[in-house]
């Protein structure tokens, strides 16, 4: 079956989902080598949320990633084209399209992984607690696998409060945009008392610093190049905001005018961006020297 062609943000996301990750999860938990539950494995099943139309769920059981997958979203228009995508690939009988708001028509246990990409970070949010009685599934709790256009410090918030833990993040340039992809596991520790902790805090107790929460602990950690280069972008981007808002305030100053809240509340938020700034690039001190 002839492959498709897939973005470079997409690549990134498919990229997060391999059959040994779970094979060596399994392992760990039966106490089994990895080896032998990989040989028993014989399939994993991937919701593909807001499928569009279908590329992603396509690549996903061509490259044998998946067994099955369901491709779900809440458009008739794109679906239709999905469905047609599908059958012409020869894939009806491994690519479940289904009609459906976020998870609503996806049953708790049923998928392995979940797939949320090229939305808001607060749809993706939203999505993920409509639908959490999925992630709470004893039986089979979910690796999410999430992209998110904006809002990526509430996504993580989000993920830690609900005892997931990220376990990896990557960001990349395409197009002249900038976009991140996370992989988040279910905690290993007991989901209440995890949940009990803190929203700041993963699954191994470590804490989440604010430019972590921003900017990711893991792209932060791992000095991903491409981070780098957004964050000194950003710096110059705060840095003539900064002095534009001080110019501001200066001149108001000096005609004794009284200067708006707006303006005082504005170059606080600069200042602590600027700082939070600072901090991560503190991560790749070594790098730019």
């Amino acid at each position: 079956m002839k492959d498709v062609n897939l973005s470079k943000r997409m690549e990134t996301v498919v990229s997060m989902i391999s059959p040994q990750s779970f094979a060596i999860a399994a392992a760990e938990e039966n106490r089994d080598s990895v080896q032998a539950v990989y040989d028993k494995q014989t399939s994993l099943t991937i919701a593909d949320v807001g499928c569009d139309h279908a590329y992603v769920s396509i690549a996903l059981v061509n490259r044998n990633i998946a067994d099955k997958v369901i491709a779900m979203d809440v458009r008739t228009g794109p679906l239709d084209i999905a469905r047609r995508n599908v059958a012409e690939s020869g894939l009806a009988n491994k690519i479940d399209i289904r009609l459906g708001d976020g998870l609503e028509k996806l049953v708790p246990g049923e998928a392995d992984a979940i797939i949320i990409a090229g939305m808001g970070g607060l749809l993706i949010k939203g999505i993920l607690e409509r639908g959490i009685h999925i992630l709470k599934c004893k039986e089979k709790r979910p690796v999410l696998i999430l992209q998110p256009q904006s809002d990526l410090k509430e996504v993580r918030m989000f993920l830690l409060a609900h005892a997931y833990d990220i376990v990896s993040e990557c960001m990349l340039l395409e197009d002249g945009k900038y976009y991140t992809v996370m992989k988040a596991k279910p905690c290993e520790c007991d989901m209440e008392s995890c949940i009990s902790m803190t929203e700041t805090c993963s699954g191994n107790g470590h804490i989440y610093t604010d430019e972590e929460l921003v900017y990711g602990r893991y792209n932060l950690e791992h000095q991903n190049s491409v981070l780098q280069e957004y964050l000194l972008k950003e710096r110059e981007v705060f840095l003539r905001i900064a002095a534009k808002v001080k110019e501001s305030m200066a001149a108001m100053e000096a005609k004794g005018e009284q200067i708006p809240v707006s303006t005082r509340e504005r170059s606080k938020s600069v200042t602590y961006e600027l700082e939070l700034n600072a901090k991560a690039l503190q991560y790749y001190s070594e790098v730019i020297m």
